[in-house]
């Protein structure tokens, strides 16, 4: 008889927890790669999934889609702890979407926060007292 396990919820959400630490631990160290100016074109990439092949891409631009996609992903499990209630349908491309059209519509504010301005948007398009 063999032992199956299974990863419980929590620890799912602790491990997107600690990924979202360890990438705002290395944007961090560079101040100026926090901004959505920095990170909004692999978002608009992530959000309108447009693939480059690897040779085309450049490093720093996969890991700006990465990062994008690692915060919509992080945000769809705590999200409710934001204010933001993500439908149970809603993917973390749709989340992406809904971040590029908030943030490009106000491009006076490029210069902030990267998730700051991600968490206004997602909580503007899903608020949890909808």
């Amino acid at each position: 008889m063999g032992l199956t396990r299974s990863v419980p919820p929590l620890l799912s959400a602790t491990t997107v927890i600690f990924a979202i630490t360890l990438i705002a631990q290395a944007v961090v160290a560079q101040p100026e790669r926090t901004s959505a100016n920095y990170f909004m074109p692999g978002c608009r990439d992530m959000a309108s999934l447009i693939n480059f092949s690897i040779s085309e891409q450049s490093k720093e631009g996969s890991y700006r889609m990465g990062v994008c996609s690692g915060i919509m992903v992080g945000l769809g499990y705590l999200g409710k702890s934001y204010g933001i209630c993500l439908p149970a349908e809603a993917t973390s491309q749709q989340a992406a979407v809904e971040v590029v059209l908030y943030i490009d519509g106000r491009p006076e504010r490029m210069n902030e926060n990267f998730m700051a301005l991600s968490v206004e948007a997602l909580k503007a398009a899903w608020p949890c007292n909808r």
